[in-house]
């Protein structure tokens, strides 16, 4: 990969580092919308990519394959053990052919079983909190939604002692930038991983698992080499364990500052539904990157083969030329279901229904038994950029 050595002449140039600006510990979102004055600038660091700003030519990008390849999508780049993360670090037609066996299994038998696993976590947590009058939302709600999707999709994945912490693994894998860290999280996710395809030969046959829904899978008329189902559930683990953790936090941190909302959804479970596009919309966690593929005109710059282009979608979300009044959570706004939260195109998330699905019902049954919350007073809240912004922890309080 070809990265520039010296600052385009005659672009905007602007200093910002995802993963190091000091502004991400207060709040991502904003230190994003402070770049709203330029259309694209270049940034020197972590040896120099692009920035677009804007939801249309975020959006083009996303859908433009032939301009902008997956070959690599994070920056800085992450070595997944060597390999080339499937399918989403391929580019059409490889990428279709693998991307089929994803959705396959995500719109078969699986997606009741996902969709009912988080679903009866959602009404489980929820009555065992309610009587306390306080949480910390992120590990006693998100992350164990989190864990209960992830134990729907490997069916019974083992005993407790062998789970690894996605907690820590998450944050090892999108927030951080040291190699050192990555490479540890990606090792203990890959011997989970093993331990499950190794496991799946003594499981039951009728088997609604990720792993044996890869297992029986052809790819161009052979089956799935070992190495590619674990690529594949690699993957699958990956986005299970940062998008819904992540973006029902800092969902709820907004709502927990806004009573007006948690009446409406108190008073109307079916705006849980709206409520939740529009709260992805407004913290779209995830930033990714493209390569460009050919030297070429965009968004009024020449980019040159093989620099990168970074795509924050948060920058998308609360883009005013797109959202009016951006910044602000309108349940009723007529387009907040074009956001870009799960991507667009041919390398959108194929579990994006799922994970509204979760959205929905933990703001459907949180509260239907806790109406009015807030953050407990005195609480300094701490988030981090990276690959996906994050929420350290939100202690709430109510009344019972």
């Amino acid at each position: 990969m070809n990265t520039r050595n010296t600052t385009p002449a005659d672009v905007p140039v602007r200093d910002f580092n995802h993963h190091a600006d000091p502004d991400l510990r207060i709040d991502p979102f904003a230190t994003f919308d402070r770049f709203r004055d330029e259309r694209v600038f270049w940034t020197p660091e972590l040896d120099g990519f692009w920035v677009l700003t804007r939801y249309d030519d975020i959006r083009a990008v996303l859908r433009d394959t032939e301009r902008f390849s997956n070959e690599s999508t994070a920056i800085p780049p992450i070595d997944w053990n060597g390999q080339r993360l499937i399918p989403v670090e391929l580019d059409p037609p490889d990428h279709g052919k693998y991307r089929t066996l994803l959705t396959r299994y995500l719109n078969g038998p699986a997606n009741a079983v996902l969709a009912t696993a988080v679903e009866k976590e959602c009404l489980r947590l929820v009555e065992r909190l309610a009587p306390a009058g306080e949480c910390e939302l992120v590990g006693d709600f998100a992350r164990k939604l989190q864990n209960a999707l992830l134990g729907a999709m490997f069916d019974e994945p083992g005993e407790e002692d062998d789970v690894p912490d996605f907690g820590r693994l998450s944050d090892d894998l999108v927030q951080a930038s040291e190699p050192a860290r990555r490479s540890r999280a990606i090792r203990d996710i890959m011997a989970y991983l093993r331990r499950a395809i190794a496991g799946h030969q003594t499981r039951r046959t009728d088997s609604t698992s990720l792993i044996a829904s890869l297992s029986g899978a052809e790819i161009d008329g052979r089956p799935l080499s070992e190495s590619e189902t674990l690529n594949m559930a690699f993957l699958m683990t990956m986005a299970a364990i940062d998008t819904l953790t992540s973006s029902m936090s800092f969902g709820f941190r907004y709502l927990a500052e806004h009573p007006a909302h948690q009446r409406r959804l108190a008073e109307d479970p079916g705006a849980a539904a709206a409520a939740a596009d529009e709260l992805l919309r407004l913290h779209s966690v995830v930033s990714i990157a493209r390569i460009v593929a050919r030297d070429t005109e965009f968004a009024g710059v020449r980019m040159r083969a093989g620099e990168r282009v970074m795509l924050s979608l948060s920058l998308a979300g609360r883009d005013p030329h797109q959202y009016p009044e951006a910044t602000t959570a309108d349940f009723d706004r007529p387009n907040r279901a074009s956001h870009l939260a799960f991507g667009f195109g041919a390398h959108r998330c194929a579990g994006a229904r799922i994970a509204t699905g979760g959205m929905i019902a933990a703001l459907r049954e949180w509260h239907a038994a806790i109406p009015e919350y807030s953050v407990r007073l005195g609480t300094e809240l701490v988030t981090g950029g990276g690959a996906a912004a994050s929420l350290e922890s939100l202690p709430l309080v109510w009344k019972t």
